[in-house]
């Protein structure tokens, strides 16, 4: 009897502290799904930048054609269903009293739909996550947050999305033709370059490339602070540091190539008033392409041809070059305006981006004869409008990124060439609807275009690109979604 009533008070004492939490904590999360038909046609079959047979070689020699087929080619037309969008997560906060207030957040990122693993786990269980900090707040200076965030700069991305409306939870319906370049595409979380690289499966050194050029970043070990809002006007600082799980691979590499320091810092600045809203961002990246291109130790990424003779560091014996440092820099700047009470609004940004490499000599021996990428630039712009009536949306994006250009410096001579970056462009059209069934259903359908230039190979990104475009093709999307919110 009296293990009964024990058993009792102490269930009633847990219930009591789990519905005062009940008061400060709140689950949350975006189921979504869709279905859609993609293909990927017109491409020459070429897998390296600069290598189309439509272009001439390095210093106009003629080259040789690329065989019909070779590398990878076209994707015929196909449907299919993709899993990604969806999250849930707990939020919570804790008032302490003199306008300040302890605040978290656990963010994780479902794929549903996936399939389980031969072992017959599912593989389709929450394993990644987002946005997830713990943090205090002040009335009087703001926000300050420890843990793994999208970096100020990707945030801004976002503040200046007006399409939002026809997204998922965590993939919003854009070109994705901003913050990557031209080896690849996609948006990347994490930050240890490096440690990712030697980690995953099936990476090679294009993917490395892209995870160290990629801007729009999440970041894993960051350190932010929000100012207050200043009369519309609010301020977003970030110091990113390396994620180091101990991997030696990258921070302390052996056999005379120098130690790198992965780390990122971001500064965004936002104003709205009224219908407007103007915003910029500036960030920093240090030693992040070098990881990289270090990770993969056989010959980092070669190519030549139509963008002229050059590699990343072989990397591999004494006195072949290799990635001793890069730096990322980056700028964001773009406005939005909803247009009184007509339903319609606009939007635009421009960005810039540069990637900078310095190389060394393994075991301080004599250079060998290569020619170094040290330098590449790429600016890209976006154009949005979209129309809102009741419960119906219709959006329109128009992106573009211009040719990619550079420097590629002789590591025996003090001679240097420029990259010829011809054909690197890409454009893209994405037109989206929704209808709103209820505050937290909504259906959708969306169709997207990309149209790669010969030297280009970017995928676009809805809810997931196609995986290995080959350069010069034409990536389209036709899908549908829905979406509940809880």
């Amino acid at each position: 009897m009296q293990k009964k009533l024990l058993a009792v008070a102490v269930l009633s004492a847990f219930s009591g502290v789990a519905a005062a939490q009940s008061a400060n904590v709140t689950l949350y999360g975006t189921i979504v799904h869709n279905s859609e038909y993609v293909s990927a046609t017109g491409g020459d079959g070429s897998t390296t930048v600069g290598t189309s047979s439509t272009r001439a070689g390095a210093n106009g020699a003629a080259r040789a054609a690329v065989a019909p087929g070779a590398g990878i080619g076209d994707q015929s037309g196909r449907f299919r269903m993709n899993p990604a969008g969806s999250n849930w997560g707990i939020r919570g906060t804790e008032d302490l009293g003199n306008g300040l207030s302890a605040w978290f957040q656990a963010e994780i990122a479902m794929q549903m739909g996936n399939s389980p693993t031969v072992g017959g786990t599912n593989a389709g269980t929450a394993a990644t996550y987002r946005n997830t900090a713990v943090g205090l707040r002040s009335n009087t200076w703001g926000t300050a947050l420890f843990g793994m965030w999208d970096s100020p700069f990707n945030a801004t991305a976002g503040a200046l999305n007006i399409n939002g409306r026809t997204a998922g939870a965590s993939t919003n319906v854009i070109a994705n033709l901003l913050g990557g370049n031209v080896f690849a595409q996609g948006s990347i979380s994490g930050q240890n370059t490096g440690a990712w690289c030697a980690a995953a499966a099936g990476a090679t050194a294009a993917s490395c490339a892209n995870f160290g050029m990629n801007f729009d970043r999440r970041e894993r070990s960051t350190v932010q602070w929000w100012s207050p809002n200043w009369s519309g006007f609010q301020v977003r600082a970030a110091y990113n540091m390396t994620a180091d799980t101990g991997g030696a691979t990258v921070q302390n590499q052996a056999a005379g190539l120098n130690a790198l320091k992965q780390s990122s810092w971001d500064l965004a600045a936002q104003y709205d008033n009224g219908g407007l809203r103007v915003a910029y961002a500036y960030n920093r990246a240090n030693d992040q392409l070098a990881a990289g291109l270090r990770t993969f130790t056989a010959g980092g990424i070669a190519a030549g041809e139509g963008t002229g003779a050059w590699t990343t560091g072989a990397n591999a014996a004494a006195g072949d070059s290799y990635a001793s440092g890069s730096t990322n820099t980056g700028h964001r700047l773009g406005a939005t305006y909803r247009i009184g009470s007509s339903g319609f609004a606009v939007g635009a940004m421009w960005e810039s981006l540069k990637w900078d490499i310095t190389y060394g000599v393994r075991n301080g021996a004599a250079a060998a004869a290569s020619q170094n990428l040290t330098g590449l630039k790429k600016t890209a712009y976006r154009l949005q409008g979209n129309y809102t009536s009741g419960k119906h949306f219709a959006g329109v994006e128009y992106t573009r990124a211009n040719a990619m250009s550079g420097t590629i410096t002789s590591a025996t001579a003090a001679a240097s060439n420029t990259f010829n970056g011809n054909d690197t462009g890409a454009r893209s059209w994405i037109l989206s609807y929704n209808y709103m069934l209820s505050k937290r259903t909504s259906l959708g359908a969306y169709y997207h275009s990309v149209r790669n230039e010969t030297n280009a190979n970017y995928s676009g990104l809805v809810f997931g690109g196609i995986t290995g475009t080959a350069a010069g093709s034409k990536p389209q999307y036709l899908g549908m979604q829905v979406r509940h919110s809880f």
